[in-house]
């Protein structure tokens, strides 16, 4: 007998992405977005600008069009660093902006396109952070050492590339770990966004291709399949931002991040599985069994046995947080200061129910 279950009555808002190029050698449609332009400034990081080609080879599609790049931007995307990026382009006359890099670079040229009224915008991302997807912008503020920033739909880059051969130069711990942020969206997208008929889908699928996909990087790193997969994989997690609001490790993840200069990937591989260990009994059974079936079994046993397979760091003890610190960090979070003081003692010395 077949049971017909009613929707919810809900509402799926739209980011401004509009188009996106996923595949390798997809790069090369760099070429014609940038037709539109007159002057195209790249926002990038130092590593990626002196240590390898990519940066080159995204000036020369660009061509006569290229109006400079600023290769300043860096972790957790300081605020007087996007101010230089936004002078720089400015005085340029840019009319596009092409963020070249991970996470950082792309909150950063989200807030350089802010600054300077929203001008074209094209997202080159070499990581599975998902920043690209995201109306919310992360900028430290580097006299408090906490994360500010801001929320706007106006800022998300209208075209996104996702080229795998754009990845090759990302260090392994950094593409493996910004997949655990990804792996983040997605659990955190489907248990704190309510039922939706669309993120939940997208949010699982990418959960299940994650937990596979992973893995198989790791052991096959030049595979530029594999890692395509992976970006398709992070784009379903993060499928529908402004529909899914995240939980506690993010929120966590934002504070130590800024303050203590630990990556976002790593901290998400730090107090994602502790998360879902102190969540487990507020969330309903039924999602909590979904969540399951897409991971291959209990959450947070997933979770951290995935992390410890691929090898990446998993206790605030490692990351260079004090332990004394940490009262301090739970009681900022208000009605949840009980539940962030759990998470944050478990992941200092006891991130996971792993054996």
């Amino acid at each position: 007998m077949c049971t017909i279950r009613g929707v919810k009555p809900g509402t799926h808002t739209f980011l401004p992405t509009s188009r996106v190029h996923f595949g390798a050698g997809c790069l090369e449609r760099l070429e014609e977005e940038a037709r539109s332009s007159d002057r195209a400034f790249i926002i990038t990081g130092r590593t990626l600008h002196e240590e390898t080609d990519l940066i080159q080879r995204v000036e020369d599609l660009l061509g006569e069009r290229h109006a400079g790049t600023f290769a300043g931007m860096s972790q957790h995307t300081p605020g007087s660093v996007v101010e230089m990026a936004a002078g720089e382009a400015e005085m340029s006359g840019a009319d596009m902006l092409v963020g070249v890099g991970g996470g950082s670079v792309m909150d950063g040229t989200k807030a350089v396109a802010r600054q300077l009224s929203y001008p074209a915008q094209v997202a080159v991302p070499t990581t599975l952070s998902g920043a690209e997807w995201a109306h919310r912008v992360g900028v430290t503020d580097e006299v408090a050492g906490k994360k500010s920033g801001f929320a706007d739909a106006r800022a998300v880059p209208p075209v996104v590339i996702l080229d795998p051969e754009a990845t090759v130069f990302t260090p392994e711990e950094l593409w493996l770990s910004t997949g655990i942020r990804a792996l983040d969206h997605a659990v955190e997208g489907f248990l704190y966004g309510g039922e939706h008929p669309v993120t939940d889908v997208t949010g699982l699928e990418g959960a299940k291709r994650l937990m596979e996909y992973l893995p198989r990087s790791k052991q096959e790193p030049e595979d530029l399949d594999i890692r395509s997969e992976l970006q398709i994989a992070a784009w379903l997690a993060y499928f529908g931002p402004l529909n899914t609001p995240m939980g506690l490790s993010h929120e966590l993840g934002r504070r130590i991040g800024a303050s203590y200069e630990v990556p976002h990937g790593v901290t998400s591989c730090i107090t994602l599985a502790p998360s879902l260990e102190a969540v487990r009994d507020q969330t309903p059974e039924e999602r909590w069994q979904r969540l399951s079936d897409a991971l291959g079994g209990e959450p947070a046993e997933r979770v951290a046995a995935l992390v410890e397979k691929l090898g990446l760091p998993n206790r605030l003890r490692d990351a260079g947080v004090p332990e004394e610190d940490l009262e301090k960090i739970a009681r900022e979070y208000g009605d949840k200061e009980e539940v962030a003081r759990t998470i944050l003692r478990r992941a200092y010395d006891h991130p996971s129910t792993q054996q």
